[in-house]
């Protein structure tokens, strides 16, 4: 944006559809604003500024390219990882959530701290599909 303002979640709703996932996607472009990738930040510094849409830059050819092999990255990674690795990085993982949650309660002036179920069910492996990842799931 033209006065240096950084746009909101609210900003983020078309794309998004929900509020939760506008400001998930409001910190995965900060995180990508900073990130290695240069076409990412580019992309990612431009929505945060205002001089491209969400829309402009999720159907952008050279911006999904850069998503995809980002991504493809990490699931490469994810494929490599013992049955150890991955339940300790889903541990990991856990607790990351639970801490953010705690901060942006803290930060924001709402409580998003999960119940005790959802907190457990977060920190603990399942039989999802994400076993590899490091998500905290497992695979067939």
């Amino acid at each position: 944006m033209p006065d240096g303002r950084e746009v909101g979640a609210g900003e983020l709703l078309g794309v998004a559809k929900d509020e939760e996932r506008a400001r998930s996607l409001l910190r995965a472009l900060r995180t990508l604003s900073k990130g290695d990738d240069p076409r990412l930040r580019a992309m990612a510094g431009g929505v945060l500024r205002g001089d491209l849409t969400a829309e402009q830059a999720f159907t952008d050819p050279e911006y999904t390219a850069a998503l995809f092999s980002g991504a493809d990255k990490v699931r490469r990674a994810g494929e490599g990882r013992s049955e150890a690795e991955a339940r300790e990085a889903g541990e990991r993982f856990g607790a990351w959530q639970d801490a953010r949650r705690e901060g942006e309660g803290d930060a924001g002036g709402r409580d998003e701290t999960p119940s005790g179920a959802d907190r457990r069910a977060s920190s603990r492996p399942s039989d999802g599909p994400w076993r590899n990842s490091g998500l905290g799931g497992s695979r067939p």
